[in-house]
Parts: structure tokens; sequence; C-alpha cells
């Protein structure tokens, strides 16, 4: 029971790692999405989908806590 066991994700080797494309490590390339998921370059009305799509999860979002607010209101 002395022996003692390497833990492989512990123990990353610079020589292990694979090698990162560098699409996404810098945002002048168009390969990474922005904050919001939309990225550079990307037409109007694909901007506004994501958006409106940001905005309707929300109002689902408050809408669902309003609710179990209110029915968590009821029973007590």
């Amino acid at each position: 029971m002395s022996e003692k066991i390497p833990i492989p994700v512990l123990n990353n080797h610079p020589g292990n790692q694979a090698k990162k494309s560098a699409s996404c490590n810098s945002c002048g390339t168009g390969g990474c999405s922005g904050g919001f998921g939309i990225k550079q370059g990307a037409e109007k009305e694909e901007v506004f989908k994501v958006i409106f799509l940001y905005v309707a999860m929300g109002i689902i979002m408050f809408v669902a806590a309003y609710g179990i607010m209110k029915l968590l209101t009821l029973i007590s």
C-alpha cells in the first residue's frame, strides 16, 4: 500500500497536451463567438434571432419563477 499511483488527470505534462487550434483563441479571426454566441460578420437576421431567443428564455424563466413563487405561497 505504500506505492504511489500517479493520477493522469493531475499529472499533465507539456509533451502530452494536444495542440489547440488558434481559430478560437483570438476573436480577430472570426472563429469564435462573442458573448451572446454571435459570430463576427453574422447576418442581421441571425443576430436578431439569437437576441430574441435570449429574451424569450429570460421571459420564460421569469414567468416560471413567478408561477412557482405564487404556487408556494398558496401551499403555505
